[in-house]
């Protein structure tokens, strides 16, 4: 009788066990290029410290290092145009766009204009 709740034990963690091993992520304590708190493999923006790992338009690339307003894979010209288009405003403002608020604090800025020519006429978050 012994055996047998053993056994019963050992293949109810088998059968459970298994399934959750290998859901699992990666151990925590990999790198963090950007110093932000976050692990490189759970970071939506690898090189642009953004703790709160803000992704307004749920493309997986973080709003820090995202000027691809369109999601077409590439911050282009009309990226650009988009950008143009809401600088200098803020919350509230007709024309306000918060894809453009790369630091989420919101008005569109001078700050928010360095994030998106970083990333201009590249591929955000390969």
């Amino acid at each position: 009788m012994k055996k047998s709740l053993i056994a019963l034990i050992a293949g109810f963690c088998l059968v459970v066990g298994l399934p959750l091993v290998a859901t699992a992520g990666p151990t925590p304590g990999g790198p963090d290029t950007d110093l932000d708190g976050v692990e490189d493999a759970f970071d939506n923006c690898v090189d642009d410290a953004n703790p709160e790992q803000k992704d307004l338009d749920h493309d997986a690339c973080g709003d820090r290092c995202d000027c691809d307003y369109d999601n077409n894979g590439a911050c282009t010209p009309a990226d650009f145009n988009t950008f143009a288009g809401t600088y200098l405003l803020g919350e509230g403002s007709p024309g306000y766009n918060p894809l453009a608020d790369c630091d989420c604090n919101g008005a569109i800025t001078p700050a928010d204009f360095a994030c998106f020519a970083a990333g201009y006429l590249t591929i955000p978050c390969p």
